[in-house]
């Protein structure tokens, strides 16, 4: 653990290698992804859902509600994402209340094959499978930074009281418990079955049962990193996942004219464009992330679910990207506010007393279109980073390539983002840019054709601000730029980022390993990992300390000194 003092680890490196029964209320929890199209299949595992209305709490905290899967369930990110939803568990009997976080738990790549897992083809239960340059199809474990602990997604969820509430209202606090959630099979349908009377919305309430939809929305764009050791390569799963309350959901639809694209297809098959909501940073000063998705084969798009409650904007800028485009940007997108009595998305089923009797697929609504869009083809670049040895980037650090229109008050835009390799502090492979202008346009009414502009960004024709970003730091200072080396150029001198400064609300803290090799010269080469919630924070190499047979490192600078400066250790060692 690290907080605001530091904190010492011994660590022995041996055989390391590469609700309540006839309640109101039920919950449906489901998944969708978001994937590069240069994967054809990433698989996700999960054997237990856990709920705390506690935000910071941690594993080993109480408060949690926990459900074991009584069968794993496995979901396809690369199938289950534009609008697709999988269903992890359904009819949980979760107690009423506010839950500020969920947490997943997936059930690692070392585990016996589930058999939902075998059922979709894959060859681990954690998995990325991708395309090399020869068209060779390669299945690599997805690996984890302790898996036990899960990954822990921050949101805003919500089960309501049903019509027996004011009965059961002095026993609805969450507590501790560990009943067995039903499940459902990643990728099956059944027809949707409303009771008479009722109406299919994100919260319904039938006779005396109500049923609360969540939705888990892994973005493995910017998730999955590649990392290289010893000559080989490998993928860590590195999470940035949202939990959504789809009666407090809507989403943008559209369509793309890809006619006059060639050669933008990627392994999945599907075009290697995406289209992403974005919103602005507290501070005003750029554009971030909220949620992304692939564009299909036929060019549709459905970005689905995005917050739309007061608390949240209602608006978004919507930002369409690819190496072979000009880039789009359709600003001020109005989200309609949902709500549980009109909201949109969530499945019910038909009710039989107080036992709801299945659910119905996860269908986006709520949504806003902004019509038929026709994407210009453009040229790219290949565009890597550096960085300075005496500065490294944070170990889960993402490089954010920014682009911004040339009006007055305009503030950059993220074009795309990449995790770095943590070991090598560069991206693992670099990164493809449009050497395009960009097309800009405002929303005007749903459905309507989108009247935009072509123009130069600010930071010229294929020019971007590069910066980096990362769990607990601030995000890094704009300015630094990269550009092809030349007109007509293919490559870019690699700018140089440095280190971060730790979050607001965060002290240096530092913390102490001590390293004893279970035998001697059996590896020479290792990294120690700090994680939080399943994120990678920090990393520092443990090669001196192995190589002369046991010492001690130090990660200095980590982010401490608040109740949640937890972190839980991992090793990964081998020999050169």
């Amino acid at each position: 653990m690290a907080r605001s003092a530091s904190a010492v680890l011994t660590l022995a490196l041996a055989g390391v290698g590469a609700g309540l029964a006839g309640c109101s209320s039920r919950t449906n929890v489901s998944a969708t992804g978001n994937t590069p199209a240069s994967y054809s299949h990433v698989y996700v595992t999960a054997q237990a859902v856990w709920f705390n209305a506690s935000a910071g709490a941690g594993p080993d905290d109480g408060g949690w509600v926990k459900f074991p899967l009584s069968t794993p369930v496995t979901v396809d990110l690369v199938a289950d994402s534009g609008g697709n939803f999988a269903t992890l568990v359904t009819a949980l009997k979760l107690a009423p209340g506010s839950y500020a976080q969920l947490r997943l738990i997936p059930l690692d790549a070392s585990a016996p094959l589930a058999s939902s897992a075998r059922t979709l083809g894959a060859a681990y239960n954690m998995e990325a499978d991708y395309l090399d340059g020869s068209g060779v199809t390669h299945q690599q474990p997805l690996e984890l930074l302790n898996p036990d602990k899960g990954l822990g997604i921050r949101a805003s969820l919500s089960v309501r009281l049903g019509n027996i509430g004011a009965a059961l209202a002095a026993v609805n606090s969450p507590a501790t418990a560990t009943p067995t959630a039903s499940f459902g099979v990643a990728g099956t349908t059944t027809s949707p079955t409303t009771a008479p009377g009722t109406t299919a919305t994100g919260t319904t309430t039938t006779g005396t049962t109500t049923t609360a939809q969540f939705a888990v929305l892994f973005d493995a764009a910017r998730d999955l990193t590649p990392f290289t050791y010893a000559g080989a390569s490998a993928i860590l799963l590195n999470p940035h996942e949202n939990a959504y309350d789809l009666s407090l959901s809507g989403g943008i639809q559209g369509q793309l004219t890809l006619t006059n694209l060639t050669g933008i297809d990627g392994a999945s098959g599907l075009p290697d464009i995406q289209v992403s909501a974005e919103a602005l940073t507290a501070d005003g000063s750029r554009h971030f992330l909220v949620a992304s998705a692939p564009v299909s084969s036929d060019g549709s798009f459905t970005l689905y679910p995005l917050a739309s409650n007061a608390s949240n904007p209602t608006s978004y800028d919507l930002v369409i990207h690819g190496p072979g485009i000009a880039t789009i940007i359709i600003k001020s997108i109005p989200i309609p506010l949902a709500s549980r009595a009109a909201g949109a998305g969530a499945p019910t089923g038909t009710t039989n007393g107080t036992t709801t009797t299945g659910p119905t697929p996860v269908q986006p609504a709520n949504l806003v279109s902004v019509g038929t869009l026709i994407p210009r083809t453009a040229s790219s670049y290949s565009a890597n980073i550096t960085t300075a040895a005496t500065a490294p980037l944070p170990a889960g650090a993402e490089v954010a390539f920014y682009q911004t229109l040339p009006s007055a008050g305009e503030v950059p835009y993220v074009i795309a983002a990449s995790p770095i390799d943590p070991f090598s502090q560069v991206l693992a492979a670099a990164r493809s840019l449009s050497t395009g202008t960009v097309d800009s346009g405002t929303y005007v009414a749903s459905g309507a054709t989108v009247t935009v502009v072509s123009a130069a960004p600010r930071e010229g024709a294929g020019g971007y601000q590069v910066a980096a970003t990362a769990p607990l730091y601030a995000d890094g200072l704009l300015g630094t730029t990269v550009a092809p080396t030349s007109a007509g150029a293919t490559t870019a001198t690699p700018p140089t980022l440095g280190t971060l400064a730790l979050a607001a609300g965060n002290s240096p803290a530092s913390v102490t390993a001590s390293v004893h090799p279970s035998g001697a010269g059996k590896y020479d080469h290792g990294e120690l990992m700090l994680s939080r919630n399943g994120q990678l924070i920090a990393s520092a190499p443990i090669d001196a300390a192995l190589t002369a047979g046991g010492g001690t490192v130090q990660l200095a600078g980590v982010p401490g000194g608040t109740p949640t400066s937890v972190y839980y250790v991992s090793v990964r060692a081998w020999s050169s």
